[in-house]
């Protein structure tokens, strides 16, 4: 007992004598101190939720992975939008990267409207293929001048009816094949959107510049102004075709001043000097191109 009563009262002496230190210390130094806490566990419970997520994926297989591509098909004429006038058009390209067969549901979801059936596609080993407006308009019913929608692209891995990986030997069969998220990306899917203003490609243009006078008008129709001087007038021509200028002047001297056959054939006009202007339009074209990434579905 006396022996148990003399450490108490060390033990008491102890803490005391450093309870009197510490608040010397804080009335010197006008500071708070804190002693270190040893032995503490922490629970970072962040850590613990997510190593439980990782463990929970990595004990599940892949079910179903899927890609959805936008497209836009179509012509806008006028500021109606939602983009500017011209002529669009997407390209969803699709390549099989792997050695084996894989089969590829994919059907037309276009904004607004109900979703297309689901077609089948069996892809060849290392082989690609392509889905374009060609392919998407027909699925979709009540069409406009300009479509907008989501094409998806459905892998069924495992737990489906149908399965990805058809057999070489029997392609009404299926190999039901289990695979971790580091083996879904099984394809490559890009898509490419063109834009182009124009109805046609740009080609070359041809323009014959004509200076001319307009000697007599027994009509009238023509303004007096107008006689005798030094007049210009440029065609659109086409390079294989011979023109007569005089002839193509007066019939737009017919339209333009509301003159007879007889009328047309009394004027009298002289060509002063005629040259020749090429010019190519402008490629209003614009593209680009985005690589998808893969949506999975664990089951």
């Amino acid at each position: 007992m006396t022996y148990a009563f003399l450490l108490q009262n060390v033990g008491a002496y102890t803490v005391a004598l450093y309870q009197d230190t510490l608040n010397e210390n804080t009335e010197k130094n006008d500071v708070n101190l804190s002693v270190p806490i040893k032995n503490t566990t922490i629970l970072d419970t962040k850590s613990k939720t997510e190593y439980s997520d990782l463990v929970n994926q990595n004990n599940k297989t892949v079910g179903t992975v899927t890609y959805t591509p936008k497209f836009i098909c179509g012509s806008v004429s006028s500021d109606e939008g939602p983009v500017r006038p011209g002529h669009y058009d997407t390209d969803i390209s699709i390549l099989n990267k792997q050695d084996y067969p894989i089969k590829i549901l994919w059907n037309v979801i276009p904004n607004d409207k109900n979703s297309s059936n689901s077609i089948i596609t069996i892809l060849k080993p290392e082989s690609s293929t392509n889905i374009t407006c060609r392919d998407i308009l027909p699925l979709v019913t009540d069409t406009k001048n300009l479509v907008e929608g989501f094409v998806l692209l459905s892998l069924p891995i495992s737990g489906n009816i149908l399965g990805a990986f058809p057999d070489p030997n029997n392609p009404e069969a299926s190999i039901l094949r289990s695979i971790n998220d580091t083996e879904s990306n099984l394809i490559d899917v890009q898509v490419f959107y063109t834009a182009n203003a124009l109805p046609q490609l740009p080609s070359e243009m041809i323009f014959n510049k004509i200076d001319f006078t307009i000697l007599s008008d027994p009509s009238g129709k023509i303004p007096q102004a107008s006689l005798n001087q030094v007049l210009e007038v440029s065609f659109l021509s086409n390079a294989s075709q011979i023109y007569d200028q005089v002839s193509r002047i007066k019939s737009l001297l017919k339209e333009k001043f509301k003159l007879s056959d007889s009328e047309l054939s009394a004027i009298n006009i002289q060509i002063q000097k005629s040259d020749i202007d090429a010019i190519f339009t402008n490629d209003d074209h614009a593209i680009s191109s985005s690589r998808l990434s893969p949506n999975i579905f664990y089951r």
